[in-house]
Order: structure tokens, then sequence, then C-alpha cells
């Protein structure tokens, strides 16, 4: 019977996987993995000696061990020469060439870490995008890669997202465009999200080894690893996971990998407090009342940390807590040629650009801007609000002489929705002439809130609910409508999402990091810093655009859960006045435009996957070059193509 080698031209330090009839063999270091037939589990040997399958961890102190790592995958442990390997379960895959084989072992350019190599890559899929589980989803995800597909030679876009809802949502704002996919993202903070590069035990599973741990985060993101083996440039949405994805990539194509950290990094708050302290309260009473409403969440890192731990939540096991200590330790492992740094603002100086050796660029939050204007929009929404209610047909139109108010609840992430909506409730039965449309919620809280507008019978309040496809839609119709304001309560997905549309959000305070039980939420707390910092920036883009009218600062916050309702309800009415209203836009008209700041993405991205990582002096000054060209009136922009053009015609 003759042996026939089933990788071709294989590597030195490759495994090798021989065909012997009926029979797979594979070998790798002193690991052995025999495959008798097909649907039967394997033969493992290590250093010669049988090793058991088992589903079962091993003892502290086991020289190898196999286990089950998933439906199809078994990890194998060598810890005596630092190898672990991640094989199929069945050798028939490995002979369809549907399996890539994954191997950690030590990293001979670092002493004491370990690489994550993959074996049988598939062809290249361009962008990929590591997306978080929510936020950055909705608005980095549809509008990077509209702005990708727009360019004069497409590239290929691939999202992983976590939430099913989250991966439809993308879907339908991407629509039928091709070259776009979406592949599942798995991972668990308290198993995973400790793996980091240094091959010593896992803090959060002291049983595992990094090495061995990162395996096992492979084995439930199959998916993902094919199509990052393959991925010509990697974007990062903070998982601390993606340092693997991008040892994956780059030693499938033997060459250097861009890999982006695309996140809004957030300023030490000792600094923000040392600014409000500064800050004259007779001039800018505004930012007095921001900083009441907003001091549960505006923590340095220490009390955050002291708070967690009080609560019994440890930052280390669940990292995304403390995502502002996460993001600068991943920023500072990310090759520098490789790096853009996306920040919401510069809280120090609005002229400065860089700080420190790391490049970033000072936006906002990025949404999905509507393609129609505001006319048009309004004429579209009021086609969907007649499905509900023939009245409501022209009330974003000037045949409706009512005000609107648009209230958002968001995704549901809030210890406090229902305080929230029931003070907006309030404001509405006080405010003639105004129409309320409430949007979003959870399930739970959308049946409470329709059982509270049944019980009341309010003639002035719409319950919209999710309305994902037409949101762009209706924030765009705003802008048609002198009387308008919208109040949201999301983080910065939403605040980004109606700048991009011409219309100055009116923020809700953020959520009390300690909740009534006594614990603290980790998806409240980053909710809730999100958007106390944001309307820092608000507050801080009225003063600077608006400074003939410093005595009268504009509204910023509206206080929901406060125990003052006429000082809420006084903020409300000013913020629908058309006056007011002129103002708050004028200082956004041109400061946030999805389709400058997804171009200005999608370029340095459409470079680097044809031509390798950029050196930063070219990358700032591609990024010079769009945020310093004149602002020009809403809605007038050059074409998505003449804007790829331009960024592409300068190396």
């Amino acid at each position: 019977m003759n042996a026939r080698p089933l990788l071709a031209h294989p590597l030195r330090d490759e495994p090798s996987c021989v065909l012997r009839g009926a029979v797979v063999a594979l070998s790798h270091g002193r690991i052995e993995v025999t495959y008798l037939a097909p649907g039967e589990p394997p033969r493992i040997a290590v250093a010669g000696k049988p090793l058991a399958l088992e589903a079962a961890l091993p003892a502290q102190g086991t020289a190898a061990y196999a286990l089950f790592a998933g439906l199809d995958s078994i990890l194998i442990s060598d810890r005596d020469a630092r190898l672990a390997i991640l094989v199929p379960r069945d050798g028939m895959s490995l002979l369809e060439e549907q399996a890539p084989l994954y191997v950690t072992g030590p990293d001979p350019r670092l002493a004491g870490r370990f690489r994550v190599e993959a074996h049988c890559a598939p062809a290249p899929t361009s962008v990929l995008y590591v997306a978080q589980s929510f936020g950055h989803t909705t608005g980095w995800v549809p509008a990077v890669h509209g702005a990708l597909a727009r360019l004069p030679d497409p590239i290929p876009f691939t999202a992983a997202i976590r939430r099913q809802e989250d991966a439809a949502y993308a879907r339908r704002k991407v629509g039928d465009a091709a070259g776009f996919h979406v592949v599942p993202l798995h991972y668990s903070d308290a198993e995973s999200g400790t793996v980091t590069p240094d091959d010593v035990a896992n803090v959060s599973r002291p049983e595992f080894l990094n090495r061995e741990a990162a395996l096992l985060w492979l084995a439930a993101n199959r998916e993902l690893a094919r199509a990052s083996a393959g991925a010509v440039v990697i974007v990062n949405d903070c998982r601390p996971e993606t340092w693997i994805l991008h040892q994956l990539a780059e030693h499938a194509q033997r060459k250097e990998i861009p890999l982006h950290a695309v996140r809004y990094a957030f300023a030490e708050f000792d600094w923000l407090r040392q600014r409000v302290r500064q800050t004259d309260v007779a001039r800018a009473p505004g930012m007095a009342e921001i900083v009441a409403a907003s001091a549960p969440a505006v923590h340095t890192r220490r009390e955050l940390r002291d708070a967690l731990r009080a609560s019994g939540i440890e930052p280390r096991r669940n990292p995304s807590v403390d995502f502002e200590a996460l993001s600068r330790e991943l920023m500072a492992a990310v090759p520098e040629s490789g790096t853009l740094w996306y920040q919401a603002i510069n809280w120090r100086d609005w002229l400065s650009l860089e700080s420190g050796r790391q490049p970033y660029v000072v936006i906002p939050p990025l949404g999905q801007a509507s393609a129609l204007s505001p006319e048009q929009a309004a004429e579209r929404a009021g086609a969907v609000l007649a499905q509900r209610s023939p009245a409501l047909q022209h009330l974003f139109t000037q045949k409706d002489s009512r005000g609107v108010v648009l209230v958002s609840q968001g995704n549901g992430f809030s210890t406090c929705s229902r305080r929230h909506w029931r003070a907006m409730l309030a404001m509405a039965a006080r405010m003639d002439g105004v129409h309320f449309l409430f949007a979003g919620g959870s399930a739970e809280d959308r049946a409470w809130l329709a059982l509270e507008l049944e019980r009341s019978r309010p003639g002035n309040v719409t319950l919209l609910g999710w309305i994902d496809e037409h949101w762009s839609t209706f924030l765009r119709a705003l802008a048609a409508k002198p009387q308008a304001t919208f109040v949201c309560r999301p983080g910065l997905s939403s605040i980004g999402a109606a700048l991009v549309n011409g219309i100055p959000p009116l923020l809700m305070p953020p959520d009390p990091l300690v909740g009534p039980d006594g614990t603290v939420d980790a998806i409240t707390a980053e909710v809730a810093m999100e958007r106390a910092l944001y309307a820092f920036q608000l507050e801080r883009l009225y003063a600077s655009q608006c400074a003939t009218h410093r005595d009268s600062p504009l509204p910023v916050l509206v206080d929901t859960l406060g125990g003052e309702p006429d000082r809420a309800l006084a903020t409300l009415r000013r913020a629908v006045d058309p006056t007011i209203q002129s103002r708050q836009r004028a200082a956004i008209h041109g400061y946030c435009h999805g389709s400058r700041v997804a171009h200005l993405i999608a370029s340095v991205l459409a470079r680097e996957a044809a031509s390798g990582a950029l050196p930063i002096q070219v990358k700032r000054r591609m990024r010079d070059q769009e945020l310093s060209s004149p602002r020009v009136p809403f809605g007038a922009l050059p074409s998505t193509d003449a804007l790829a053009s331009r960024e592409l015609a300068h190396p």
C-alpha cells in the first residue's frame, strides 16, 4: 500500500499528512493522529505514547491531553514541547480539503510568546471586519462596506458579527450588494477574554495555557478563522482575540497584513473632571447640568475598577467593562505600520491630530446617512406613518403645523428604560401641538409602553417600535421640520446616525452604573460613559460654533431620571424651538458627514489591500486632505466615485 502525501510542497515546520488507502495519518512534531475509518474517533499519540480521547479536562500538570473542542474539532496538546494543534474530528474533511489545521507553538521572533498558524488556508477574502456585539456593528459595517463597494475597484468585505439580530440588520442595510459576507463571531469574556500572545497559563481557564485557549477560540470560530487566513486587511473592533486572526493571515500568506484598530478612544476621565472644574459655570450652565446628570458614569479607571470589584465583577475576566484600558493595551501591541486610531474627539486640543507615536484620526461617530433629501424623506416617512394612522401622513411636512419629537430607546440595553419613557410620556402630556414618536426598546419595554398608551390614550403619542429599514429616513425627515428634535438614550451609533443626517440629538442621561441590586452591568457602564463623554463633545461643539450665544447654552441633555420634571420640560421645549434648532443644526453643519468619514477609511483599506501596509506619513496625508477640505452645504458633497478617485490618486 503506497503512501500518498496530501499537503503539496509542505514547509519544513508544517504538519505532514499522508493517505494510505482509507487511512489518513497526520503528524506534527511529536503529535501523531491517525484516522482509521470515516466517522470514527482517531488514534492519537504524543511522543509515541497513546493518548485517550476524553471530554473531561485534564488534571493540572498533565504533559499531554486530547479534548473534544467542538462537533468537528479535537484539541491536542504536547505541553513538554510547548505545542498544541487543532485537528478535524473526522479525517474525511482533510481529504475534501475543507478543514484547515491550526497549530500553536513558540514564536521564534519573540521569546516567551507563541504564534498561531493556519495550514491549507483558502484564497484571499480581502477586508475582514471583526465587530463587537453592539454599537459599531450597525454603524461602521454598512457604511464602510458601502464606501468600499463604490470605489473604482470594489473591495470584497467580510464582517464577523456576534448577535444574530445585528447580523440581520447589517445585511438589510447593505442590501443585495455583491462582495458582502457575514460570518458568526462567538466569544465569552469569561473564557476567552484573557487570551494573549503570552505563553502562560490562562487566568480565566487555569487548566489551559493561552496557546490552548486560543485554539479553543478558533474551534468555536472556524468560519471566521477560514476567512481571516485569507484576509489582506483586518479591521478590529477591540476584541483582544483579533491578534489570533492577524497571525493566521500573516502566516497563511507569508507577508505583512495591515491590522486596523477601529475604536473610539476615550480621554482620561481625570482630565475631563479637571476641565469641568475650570469651566465658568455662570457662562456655561449647560456644562454643570451635564456633569450633574452624568456623574455616576464619569469615573476614573481606578474608580470604575473599584466599583466593579465591589459588585463581584473582575475586569480581567470580563474585560469589556474596562474598555478604555483594553483599547490602549491592544493599540500598544498593534504593528505601527498597519494602525489607524479613530477617535470621537480630541479633548485637549481641537487642532492637534496626533498623540504620541500612534496615529489616529479625529472624527465624529459614523452612522448611516439617508440618500434622500429632507423633503423626500418627509414624504417617505409620512407614508410609513400613514399605515398606522392617516392623520400622521403629513407630520414631517409643512402641511402639518405640529412639532415632532422622535424618541429612541435603542436596543434595550438600559436598566432604566421605563423610567426614561415614563418621563417622556409625562412631558408629552404637557406639550400641546407636538407629536411624540417612540422608537426602539426591548420587547418587554415595548409591551409595557403599549399598555400605558392603551390605558391613558394620549392623542399625541405613537409607538413605532423597530423601524430598522426606515430609521435613517425618519432622522433625515426631521431636517424638513423646523420644530423638531431627536431624543435618544442609546450610545454612539444612534448619535452618529443623527449627526450624519443633519439632526442635533438631545441626550437622555446615562443610566447609573450601580443598579438597584447593587451590581454593575458591563454594557450599562460602557454605554453610559459613551453618552456622558459625547454630551461634553456636543456642548463644546455648540460653544465653539455658536460663540455669539455663549450666554444662552444650547440644549444638550434632557434629564429623564432626575427629580425636576419642570426643568426637563423647559429643556425639551427649548429643543423644539425653531430658533434653537437652527443654531444647533448650524453648529453640526459639515462636522459629521458619513461619506467623508467612510471614504477616508475605505481609501486606506483599499490601498493597503492592494499594496500592503501604508507608511504613517501617507495615511496622515490622506487624512489631512479629507479633513481639511472646505465644508460644503449638507447633501452637496462630491460624488462617492470622485472622492474615492481623489483619495486613491495621492500616494
